[in-house]
C-alpha cells in the first residue's frame, strides 16, 4: 500500500520529468536562434551607435555657434574641440565597420562633407573659420545660414542614412529569427499539450487516494472550528492521513477539557471583576472593541446608563463616545483636559465627572476593549472655583489702591507737587518700578481668571502666519536693538493661514520674546519660525542664550514658578502659564526644549485655517 509520501513522489516525479524534457528542448531552441540574433545585432548595432554619436556632435557644435552668434542657450560650457574629436573618432570607427552594400558610399560622402575636397571646403574648416571671427558682424550670421547650417544638416542626413540602413538590415535579419521562433513555438505547444495530458492523468490517478481523505478531514476540522468539539474524525491508521485524523481526535479531547476549565476560570474572573468595580466610588465601565458595554459598576449604570450589552453610540454621551474612539485609534490613555472636559450630571445635586479612556490591548498590541473611568471631581471643581474666585476678588481689591499709588508716584516724579532731591527721586523710581511690576502681576492673575472662566473673549478668525510673526517682531525690534540682540524670522513658503485671535497670540509671542531677550547676551540672536505640521502650524521662538537646567523643564509652565538661582530679575512666574492657557484655548499645545549653555526653544501649535473650517462644516 502506497503512503502519501510515495504517492506524492510518484506524481511530482512524473511532472518533474516533463519539466526537464520541456526545459532541455527549450534551451536547445533558444540557443539556436539567439546565435542568429547576436550575429545580426553585433554587425549592425555598432554602426547605429557611431552614426548617432556623429549626429549628437554636429548638434552640439551647432548649439555652440548659435550661442556665439545670437546668445541663445546651448552648449556654452563645452569645448568645440571635444565635439570635433568626438565626430572624427566615430567617423573613423564607422569607416572600419562597413558591413552592408551601399554603406561604404555613404561613409565616403560623410568623410568628404566633413573634411572637404579639393574644390569644396568641408564643414570642419567652415566651422573653425566662423568661430575665429567677430560674432556681431551680420555677414558672419549670413555665412552661418548660407553655408554652415546647410552643411550641418547634410552631415546629419548622411549619418541618419547609415542608421536607417543598419536598422533596416536588422529588420530583414529578424525574419530568419522569426522563422526559428515559430518552429520553437510549435515545439513548445506540442510539449505543453503533452505535459497537460500527463498532468491530468496524474491528478486523476492520485486525487482519489489523496484528495478525498483530505476533503473529509477538512470538513471535520471546519466542524471543530464551529465549536463542535464532540466530533470524532474517522481514523484509518494506514498512512499519514490516518495518523493526522488520530491526532485531531486527541486534540479535540484536550480542547473539551480546556473548555470546561476555561469556562470555570472565566466565571470566576467576571465575578471578581464585577465585585472590584462595584467597590469603586467612581463610575467604571469596560467596553468591548465593537463599542458594547460588557461590565459596569452601579454608579456607571445608574448615573450614565452604561448597562451591560448597551451600545455606547446609542447613549446621549458624545464626550464619552469621542474619548472611546480616540483611545481605540491612538492606542493610548485619553484623558479630558481640565475641568472644562468634565461631564455634568444632575442627580438631586449638581455633580461633575472627569472621564478617562484606557485601551486594553493584548501581547500583540491588538485592541480587545476600553476601560472608561469617570472620576467624581465635584468637590475638586468647587475648590478650584473658590480659589479662582478668591484670586479674582483679591486682585480686584488690590487693583484700586495700587492705581492710586502708581498715580501718586508718577505725579511725584513729575515734580507736580514740588522738587525732589536725588535720593527722593531714586526711592520713588524704585517704588514706581515695583508698583508697575505688581500691577502686571495683578493683570496676569485677572487674565488667567478670565481665560479659565471663559469670560475672556476669543476673536477667532483666519490670519496668516506671516502677519502674526511680523507684528511680534515689529513690537520687539527696538528693544532687541537697544540690547544688541539680533531678532530674525524663518517662515516656510508653504505655511497656510491659521485660525486664531491675533491679539491673544501676540500676547504669547510678547512673553516668549521678552523671556528670550532676558536670557540672551548681547551679540546673540533669537529666531521666530513657522512650519506646517499636518493639520497645525508650529511656531517657535529659539535663542542661543544660557538655557534652562533639565530638572526645571517639567515645571516651567506652572504658575508662580521661577527657575531658582538666576541673576536676571524676572516676573512673578505667570507669563508662561498665561501663554499656555491661551494656546490651549486655541486648541493647540506648547512645549519647551532647552540645553543648558546652548539655548532654549519654546514652540506652540495653532490649527490650520482650512482644517478648522472643514471641522466646523462637519459639525454643522
Amino acid at each position: 500500500m502506497f503512503g502519501i509520501r510515495q504517492k506524492l513522489s510518484l506524481g511530482f516525479g512524473g511532472l518533474l520529468a516533463i519539466l526537464l524534457v520541456v526545459g532541455g528542448l527549450s534551451i536547445v531552441l533558444l540557443n539556436r536562434y539567439s546565435g542568429t540574433l547576436e550575429r545580426v545585432f553585433r554587425e549592425n548595432y555598432d554602426s547605429v551607435v557611431y552614426a548617432q554619436s556623429m549626429r549628437e556632435a554636429v548638434d552640439g557644435l551647432d548649439d555652440i555657434v548659435q550661442f556665439r552668434l545670437w546668445g541663445e542657450d546651448g552648449q556654452r560650457s563645452r569645448s568645440p574641440d571635444a565635439l570635433i574629436a568626438k565626430f572624427e573618432s566615430n567617423l573613423k570607427k564607422e569607416e572600419g565597420n562597413l558591413t552592408l552594400p551601399g554603406e561604404d558610399a555613404i561613409a565616403r560622402a560623410l568623410h568628404d562633407k566633413w573634411y572637404g575636397t579639393e574644390s569644396v571646403a568641408g564643414y570642419k574648416a567652415e566651422l573653425l573659420n566662423l568661430l575665429n571671427v567677430r560674432p556681431a558682424e551680420v555677414a558672419v550670421r549670413d555665412q552661418y545660414r548660407q553655408r554652415l547650417l546647410p552643411a550641418a544638416l547634410s552631415l546629419k542626413d548622411s549619418a541618419q542614412q547609415i542608421i536607417e540602413l543598419n536598422v533596416k538590415n536588422m529588420g530583414f535579419a529578424n525574419g530568419s529569427v522569426q522563422g526559428s521562433a515559430r518552429d520553437a513555438r510549435s515545439a513548445m505547444y506540442v510539449l505543453i499539450v503533452a505535459g497537460v495530458v500527463l498532468g491530468v492523468l496524474f491528478i486523476a490517478v492520485i486525487s482519489r487516494s489523496i484528495l478525498r481523505p483530505l476533503s473529509l478531514l477538512t470538513n471535520s476540522a471546519m466542524e471543530i472550528e464551529r465549536g463542535n468539539l464532540d466530533l470524532v474524525v474517522p481514523a484509518r491508521p494506514r498512512d499519514e492521513l490516518g495518523r493526522l485524523a488520530a491526532a485531531f481526535n486527541s486534540m479535540t479531547a484536550k480542547l473539551r477539557e480546556l473548555r470546561r476549565t476555561d469556562r470555570a476560570k472565566l466565571v470566576r474572573t467576571q465575578r471578581t471583576t464585577q465585585l472590584a468595580l462595584g467597590s469603586l466610588p467612581d463610575a467604571v465601565a469596560i467596553v468591548s472593541g465593537d463599542g458594547r458595554v460588557e461590565l459596569a459598576n452601579e454608579t456607571a449604570q445608574k448615573l450614565f446608563g452604561l448597562k451591560p450589552e448597551t451600545l455606547l453610540a446609542s447613549l446621549p454621551l458624545p464626550a464619552l463616545g469621542d474619548l472611546y474612539r480616540r483611545a481605540t485609534l491612538e492606542r493610548r490613555t485619553i484623558q479630558s483636559k481640565g475641568y472644562d472636559g468634565a461631564i455634568q450630571i444632575f442627580n438631586g445635586q449638581e455633580r461633575f465627572f472627569l472621564p478617562t479612556a484606557v485601551p486594553i490591548v493584548d501581547e500583540e498590541r491588538t485592541l480587545v476593549g476600553v476601560t472608561l473611568v469617570l472620576a467624581d471631581v465635584t468637590n475638586l471643581r468647587k475648590l478650584d472655583e473658590m480659589k479662582s474666585g478668591m484670586l479674582s476678588v483679591v486682585s480686584h481689591e488690590l487693583k484700586t489702591p495700587l492705581t492710586s499709588i502708581r498715580m501718586a508716584t508718577h505725579l511725584l516724579l513729575e515734580e507736580k507737587v514740588g522738587q525732589l532731591n536725588p535720593k527722593q527721586q531714586e526711592l520713588l523710581i524704585a517704588a514706581r518700578e515695583d508698583s508697575d511690576r505688581l500691577h502686571d502681576i495683578i493683570e496676569n492673575l485677572l487674565d488667567i481668571g478670565r481665560i479659565e472662566s471663559g469670560r475672556a473673549l476669543i476673536d477667532m478668525r483666519s490670519v496668516s502666519a506671516e502677519s502674526l510673526i511680523s507684528d511680534a517682531i515689529g513690537e520687539a525690534q527696538s528693544t532687541y536693538r537697544s540690547k544688541g540682540v539680533e531678532l530674525r524670522s524663518e517662515i516656510a513658503g508653504e505655511v497656510s493661514d491659521v485660525q486664531a485671535d491675533p491679539e491673544r497670540v501676540n500676547h504669547v509671542f510678547s512673553n516668549l520674546l521678552a523671556n528670550a531677550l532676558k536670557h540672551t547676551p548681547s551679540g546673540g540672536h533669537v529666531t521666530i519660525s513657522a512650519i506646517p505640521e499636518g493639520k497645525v502650524v508650529r511656531f517657535s521662538v529659539s535663542d542661543n542664550g544660557e538655557g534652562i537646567p533639565a530638572e526645571h523643564l517639567p515645571r516651567i509652565f506652572d504658575r508662580f514658578y521661577r527657575v531658582p538661582g538666576r541673576s536676571i530679575p524676572g516676573g512673578a512666574g505667570l507669563g508662561l502659564a498665561i501663554a499656555k492657557e491661551i494656546v490651549e484655548v486655541h486648541g493647540g499645545t506648547i512645549r519647551v526644549q532647552s540645553k543648558e549653555g546652548e539655548g532654549t526653544t519654546f514652540s506652540f501649535t495653532l490649527p490650520a485655517a482650512e482644517i478648522s473650517a472643514l471641522l466646523s462644516g462637519r459639525d454643522k
